[in-house]
């Protein structure tokens, strides 16, 4: 039951990637603000949410499919693998 739930957030976070990457697509990759321009925050949650969905599916042994353009499961907090190593 717990890998269900992993996989449902891994799916829903993939949704909010996809919503992100079309929200940046189409207010563009700078914002202008009455502070002057500034990268879309947009951008950073994308990122942040690649790393999520990444760790989401190394830890449920789930290749990423090539279009979601994700970090490596090893990185900088170490490797997020099955049952939790």
């Amino acid at each position: 039951m717990h890998e269900l739930a992993m996989l449902e957030e891994a799916c829903r976070t993939r949704d909010r990637i996809v919503q992100l990457d079309r929200q940046v697509s189409e207010d563009g990759l700078m914002l202008t603000s009455s502070q002057g321009s500034r990268v879309h925050p947009g951008i950073a949650e994308a990122r942040q949410q690649r790393l999520t969905l990444a760790r989401l599916l190394a830890t449920l042994g789930i290749p990423a499919l090539g279009e979601d353009n994700l970090p490596a499961a090893r990185g900088v907090r170490g490797v997020y693998g099955r049952g939790g190593r």
